[in-house]
């Protein structure tokens, strides 16, 4: 989702206006965590989460923390909820067989080199996973679901945005009370320069419940050498735009042109059409690409799928090593506890 411009200001009269609202939920999320009933998943499951409303790197870092795991010679599987798909699940994605309307754009995405499902029920979806043999689950999202017991809950944050101004939604961006959500966390990942002014305080919150903070940059494969030498018209439904306009940016070409749409937004042939119309070499985001992707044959969006490029990105984190063996020591802590059963 976009974010607010009040949600990075304490006084705006919005924010203010929405407090009763936002005590409301601070009631109905401290209820609904003291009378669920925590499932025990039989499996490891890492959980990569956020601790705000909207963008927060996630979807690289999931991707990330699957490539680690591999390396490992594990086999694991990316349990998603689905945003923006109609299927219900729990099903395992396929994507010759599904398209983003049905299953959502990120786990189409993510399907193209893992194992993913989805499913409001994540157990279900695990259950699925440990039939077709994986081993370690990655929850993507869903840090403040109780519903499911996690191993390791590794939180993304990005350094510019960071809690915005603190408040619960819908006041502010936060989806937990803070006390709650540190209690919990197992290690926080800061992505991109820790510049907004909350950021200070968190990290050290953090670290006085005796957690890791770590740090991490999204980075941007280089962009072909025939767009380079040309100009690029850049275009994204995405939650925050800005990021992938200054990725462009950063790769040196000219940006004569810049559409935005909401995000998740699913394309329209008129909006592929506006886009091819404008001459101008066209690229977009993998998540961008997913929801164009499987369009019919000679219709306009699928023209614009195998017209624009896309701008690959990947995650580096600083001092990974440590990271991983937080995770590694969490999981093998995890199993020695008896956590685990056997399906």
């Amino acid at each position: 989702m976009a974010e607010p411009r009040f949600w990075q200001s304490r006084l705006h009269p919005i924010a203010l206006a929405l407090t009763p609202l936002s005590l409301i939920y601070r009631g109905l999320e401290a209820a609904n965590r003291k009378l669920a009933h925590t499932q025990h998943p039989g499996k490891p499951v890492i959980c990569v989460g956020n601790l705000t409303a909207g963008g927060a790197g996630k979807t690289p870092t999931v991707q990330w923390l699957a490539e680690q795991l591999t390396a490992q010679n594990k086999r694991p599987a990316i349990l998603s909820r689905g945003y923006g798909g109609r299927e219900k699940g729990p099903l395992k994605v396929d994507v010759g067989r599904h398209d983003a309307t049905q299953v959502g754009d990120e786990p189409l995405m993510l399907a193209a080199d893992w194992l993913v499902y989805i499913g409001a029920d994540r157990m279900q979806s695990l259950r699925l996973a440990v039939q077709d043999g994986a081993d370690v689950m990655i929850k993507d999202d869903g840090f403040q679901n109780p519903l499911l017991a996690h191993h390791f809950n590794l939180i993304v944050v990005d350094g510019k945005t960071g809690l915005g101004n603190q408040r619960l939604l819908p006041s502010g961006p936060l989806r937990q009370p803070l006390d709650a959500a540190l209690q919990k966390l197992d290690a926080l990942l800061v992505l991109g320069a820790p510049t907004h002014d909350s950021l200070g305080f968190l990290m050290d919150a953090v670290e006085a419940f005796g957690k890791p903070v770590f740090h991490g940059q999204i980075t941007a494969a280089q962009i072909e050498t025939d767009i380079k030498t040309g100009k690029v018209h850049g275009f994204c439904g995405i939650a925050k735009p800005e990021k992938f306009r200054a990725s462009l940016e950063a790769q040196g070409v000219e940006i004569v042109g810049f559409t935005t749409f909401a995000d998740h937004h699913n394309f329209t042939d008129s909006d592929a059409q506006k886009l091819l119309d404008t001459g101008e070499a066209l690229m977009t985001t993998q998540k961008d690409m997913a929801r164009l992707r499987g369009a019919p044959s000679g219709s306009a969006r699928a023209i614009l799928a195998a017209t624009a490029q896309v701008l690959s990105v990947k995650l580096v984190v600083d001092n990974a090593a440590a990271l991983m063996h937080a995770i590694d020591t969490a999981l093998a802590n995890g199993q020695a506890n008896q956590l685990y059963k056997s399906y």
